[in-house]
């Protein structure tokens, strides 16, 4: 969970220029002529960690689901009851981050997300990250190599090797965005909970509230960029003496 935790961090650290994407927010900062460096710690400590249980919970959630549809009610009691205990373990592995629904994508697609519904809270709770991947910018017109070097940072980055993961976003020189799916986390529970509770006497309602958990993901963004764009210097170079 430690080696999990730390892979965003890692691999921001490495790249060097990171800029934290969340949707539908608005900054109150003053505007300035040149924006600060954004630092790898800063960007990553709300959603830099993954949660191995909370991944777990997430899929067997969805497992459980298909259980119930293919009528295997004793599997799919099984799977609940792991879930739930799933979810206590990752209410204590420091990787939840706090944010309000509304500061979240509703999909991956930062060009497709929609006005949020009414319904969307703009109260912070806590958020259990559980997916995590690299995608090519949205900016960037997608071709094989860039696709196929993004596959290729994903394949380093799952397998623990940030230090290969930032190497070929740099060789490549394109620009990613890491996309966080989470779920939040006392919502997921008490839905897990009421499945539990209707698996015996009514797997429909049990149905329901798994597939409340699983439409409750949302989305976050971090963005790196492989090669940052050069600010306009206000300075020139010094005048070469006419001889």
């Amino acid at each position: 969970m430690k080696k999990t935790g730390l892979l965003l961090v890692a691999l921001l650290a490495s790249v060097g220029h990171v800029a934290p994407v969340f949707a539908q927010t608005t900054s109150t900062a003053t505007p300035t002529t040149t924006a600060p460096a954004v630092s790898a710690d800063v960007a990553a400590q709300d959603f830099g960690r993954l949660s191995a249980d909370g991944g777990t919970a997430s899929e067997d959630i969805g497992l459980a689901r298909q259980a119930i549809f293919d009528g295997d009610l004793d599997a799919a009691r099984r799977l609940i009851a792991d879930a739930a205990m799933a979810l206590e373990r990752a209410k204590v592995d420091n990787t939840a981050f706090q944010k309000a629904e509304t500061d979240l994508q509703p999909t991956k697609t930062k060009s497709a997300v929609a006005s949020h519904a009414a319904s969307a809270s703009s109260t912070p709770v806590a958020w259990l990250p559980i997916d995590g991947e690299l995608v090519l910018d949205e900016a960037i017109d997608p071709t094989s190599e860039k696709t196929a070097a993004v596959a290729s940072a994903n394949r380093h980055l799952r397998a623990g090797n940030t230090a290969r993961a930032a190497n070929v976003l740099k060789v490549s020189g394109i620009d990613a965005d890491y996309i966080i799916a989470a779920v939040p986390l006392e919502q997921t529970r008490r839905d897990v909970a009421k499945a539990a509770k209707f698996i015996k006497s009514n797997p429909y309602k049990a149905s329901e509230a798994l597939r409340d958990a699983e439409n409750a993901v949302r989305y976050a963004s971090v963005n790196i960029q492989a090669v940052p764009t050069q600010a306009p210097s206000s300075q020139q170079a010094p005048a070469v003496p006419a001889k």
